[in-house]
């Protein structure tokens, strides 16, 4: 413990001279003092431009979305009508009652 107080205490009498070792900033409201040059690197330097890629023309995008083999599709005339899905639309029975 003792080694380590007189550690401190070196250290704490070292501690002026390290400051004054430290170079003096120049003054600010000085013209004529010297200015570190300064390296800022573009932020652009990397970039490179976006390329529009080769796209197949519109038809051949629109024939491949509407007729995908392997994939049944239901088109409007092929949707139930009275199956098993018309007993789950309790909708328009109340609308089928007369007004008393």
């Amino acid at each position: 413990m003792r080694t380590f107080i007189a550690a401190l205490a070196g250290a704490a009498a070292l501690l002026p001279a390290l400051v004054r070792a430290t170079t003096a900033q120049p003054d600010p409201t000085d013209a004529a003092a010297p200015v570190p040059a300064v390296s800022v690197p573009s932020a652009l330097a990397d970039y490179q431009p976006y390329r529009d890629q080769k796209a197949p023309p519109w038809q051949e995008l629109n024939r491949a979305v509407t007729s995908a083999p392997g994939k049944p599709g239901m088109s409007h005339g092929q949707m139930p009508a009275g199956g098993a899905g018309a007993a789950d639309n309790v909708h328009g029975s109340h609308h089928e009652e007369s007004a008393k």
